[in-house]
Formats: C-alpha cells, structure tokens, sequence
C-alpha cells in the first residue's frame, strides 16, 4: 500500500483569533488515498467516483479498440444520458433473479444503481465499482459455459453411438470406453455399411454417390 501523500497548507489568513502565535501556525492535511476523486467513461459519459489511488490505474485503461476508457474532464466525455439497465448487483437485476448471485456468494451484496445506458455502461460500471464481485460473476459464467459445451459434445457423440448400434445392429460400441475408442468403433460400424467401390478403396455416403464414382472413375456402372 503506498504511504500517504502529505500535503502541507498554510491556513493563516483562514485563522483569527490566535494572537501572537499566529506565526507559529502550520496545518497538515493527510491524504490517505481514499478520497473519493471523479472520473467520466468515455464510452458514455457517466460520472464515476473512485478512491484516489485507483486513479493511476483507471486513466491507463484502454477499450479493445485502444481508446482510453476514462478521463477526467467532463468537456472530453460525452454527454451522460440515463438508462434502464440495472447494474448486476441490483435488487431486481436479471442476475439476481436467475439465482446466479445465490450460487456464487453474493446474495448479500446490493448496489442501488438502475440507470446505466447500456450493457457496456454495465460492464464498465461493474470494472470500476464491484471489481472482485464481477470476477467472481464471470468465472462461475466461464464455468458453466464450459460444462455445457462438454454436455453438448456428449449428446452428440451418444446419439452417434447409438446411430452405430442401430446401424450394425449390435451393441459393439462399450459405453465406458475411451472417447477415441468410441469414435474409433462408431466410424467402422458406419463405414461397414456404406457401400463400397469393388474396384477401388472408395466408400459412398449412398448408393447414388457409389453409382456416380464407378462412372466417373471407371466408366462403368456398378452391379
């Protein structure tokens, strides 16, 4: 944590009544690194209040297009306009109410803001003001996607399994086989029932495509 910043002021004009000690006299205010400082997001012109020694780090903040996200002159911002969207940590937000928040901890959390512009706006506001708690949101967000992709591949390569059962017309395909074992054993029931080229190692999607082969390649037409 860095040291605090010590800021001498002489507030003599500012003081009466202290008489011949008045020269004597040296305030000192000590800046701890909280106050609260003001920022403008450049995407949207909303007003952010962030503890000072936030404020190196937040004016070195770049969009993915490598605008600076914030500055802090208003006159460089646009122009703030209200919104509807709330921040994830609202009492009615749409995280809330899909019982997100219950699942990662953050239940207990409350933020009352309801008018950001967009969901960008939403973004940043979440970046600025509840950091921690939106990394906590995204991970447990990762994590679920991830899981329903491996879901996903696994009804796939279940409906195939059973493709190639129905197909062979045995049960030659071990469920708790590997995952190449399966897509191994799936491939050669399949291709055992393809029809094939007598002449050549070439295997149909149909008989169609098998009678378009011995044409093309042979100048015959297969029996």
């Amino acid at each position: 944590m860095a040291e605090p910043t010590v800021v001498e002021r002489d507030l003599r004009p500012q003081v009466s009544g202290l008489g011949g000690l008045e020269k004597e006299v040296l305030f000192q205010h000590i800046r701890t690194g909280q106050n609260p400082v003001t920022i403008y997001a450049m995407a949207d012109g909303e007003k952010i209040e962030i503890p000072e020694h936030l404020l190196a780090s937040a004016m070195q903040k770049k969009d993915a297009e490598g605008n600076w996200m914030f500055t802090q002159k208003a006159e460089e911002a646009p122009t703030y306009v209200g919104g509807t969207v709330k921040c994830f940590l609202h009492a009615d937000s749409p995280e809330r109410a899909s019982g997100v928040l219950d699942k990662i901890g953050l239940a207990g959390k409350r933020c009352p803001k309801s008018n950001l512009a967009s969901e960008h706006s939403k973004r940043i506001h979440a970046a600025t003001r509840h950091s921690k708690e939106q990394e906590a949101l995204q991970d447990y967000l990762d994590r679920e996607e991830k899981q329903e992709d491996r879901d996903a591949q696994r009804k796939q390569l279940d409906a195939t399994l059973d493709l190639a059962r129905g197909v062979s017309g045995s049960a030659a395909v071990e469920a708790d086989a590997a995952p190449a074992e399966q897509a191994t054993t799936v491939l050669n029931a399949i291709e055992d029932q393809l029809p094939s080229c007598g002449q050549c190692d070439f295997i149909a999607k149909s008989n169609a495509g098998l009678s378009a082969h011995v044409r093309g390649a042979h100048g015959d037409v297969p029996e």
